[in-house]
């Protein structure tokens, strides 16, 4: 309750239309319970009720003309974001097709490759039949 003070008390004064001073304790706390639902649910009618001293620098700087303060904790830019990961993503791309050797094989390398796959079927296809392949002309490595 005391390190959103300023925040409440502005909430209060703007929304409900109360002066802080002259509310009984209990009803504050009741007060308070209800600020902070809005609070943690994220439904405050404006920004200022979140971090007020923040935004009142922003708006001393929007009046003095000066660059406004950028702050990046706790802040998330959707657009920002997306092209970060697209940068990521295509970096990552990149690095795959580099750290991966390219294999090339020669035609005669392929069929050989084929006839040993289709040896290890047929031979899948007779142990599970019953037959003892006894591993006869069908090579595992």
């Amino acid at each position: 309750m005391w390190n959103k003070e300023n925040e409440f008390q502005a909430w209060l004064m703007e929304v409900k239309k109360l002066n802080p001073e002259t509310i009984p304790h209990n009803k504050m706390k009741d007060h308070f319970i209800g600020f902070m639902e809005d609070y943690n649910t994220v439904t405050m009618p404006h920004e200022k009720f979140y971090n007020l001293t923040k935004w009142e620098d922003r708006q001393r700087a929007i009046r003095m003309g000066e660059p406004l303060p950028e702050s990046t904790q706790g802040s998330v830019n959707l657009m920002n974001d997306e092209e970060m990961l697209r940068m990521k993503q295509r970096d990552k791309r990149k690095m795959n097709v580099s750290s991966q050797p390219q294999i090339l094989m020669t035609q005669s390398q392929l069929q050989e490759l084929r006839k040993v796959s289709h040896e290890r079927v047929e031979a899948d296809k007779l142990r599970k039949m019953g037959f003892d392949t006894g591993r006869k002309g069908v090579r595992y490595e």
